[in-house]
């Protein structure tokens, strides 16, 4: 493995271990093995790496949502996508869900860089459902919130070490029962 990946892995390690306002180059360069110079050759500074990580990311669950939503008929099945696409980020990369599901508070700033975030695309969702009269009316806002809140505190608590080693589509179903729940409760 070249230096970037190594670096990368051990970035997402020491910021998930300490967050990324506690990471220092020092760190993540003794983590990876490489010199604090290398981590200079690929990025200006630790920020632009976290930042850079965290994007990635997020546009790959951006994009998933939307496919399988899309792909999805009704306001149940999308629901259920939406449970899917954060159970496939996760399962693909638990070291780089755990950082951006951690982190999400330090990159605020960016993260509805351009409308395509995870929540405002279930808001979209939400809001579409009402329109289309598969949902009772009320705040998209809170309850895209809600309903995601279902999702990433379970992945939370995955994180904190409180359910175990299982992937957390090992819990998709109850997951989506629950989001299905919230969507119809007022």
């Amino acid at each position: 493995m070249n230096a970037k990946p190594r670096i990368e892995r051990a970035a997402l390690q020491v910021f998930v271990d300490r967050g990324v306002d506690a990471a220092t180059t020092k760190l993540i360069a003794a983590k990876a093995g490489v010199s604090e110079g290398a981590i200079y050759r690929h990025w200006k500074s630790k920020d632009e790496l976290a930042l850079g990580l965290f994007m990635a990311t997020h546009r790959r669950l951006s994009d998933l949502i939307t496919v399988n939503a899309d792909m999805a008929k009704g306001v149940q099945a999308k629901a259920a996508a939406v449970v899917r696409a954060y159970c496939t980020v996760a399962d693909e990369d638990w070291l780089l869900f755990s950082f951006h599901l951690l982190q999400l508070h330090h990159f605020l700033p960016y993260y509805q860089e351009d409308g395509r975030d995870p929540v405002t695309m279930v808001e979209g969702l939400v809001k579409r459902a009402m329109i289309d009269t598969e949902l009772p009316p009320g705040d998209p806002r809170v309850i895209a919130a809600m309903a995601i809140g279902v999702i990433t505190q379970t992945a939370q608590n995955k994180a904190y070490g409180r359910l175990g080693e299982d992937a957390l589509s090992a819990h998709a179903p109850l997951m989506t029962a629950a989001v299905q729940a919230v969507l119809s409760a007022r």
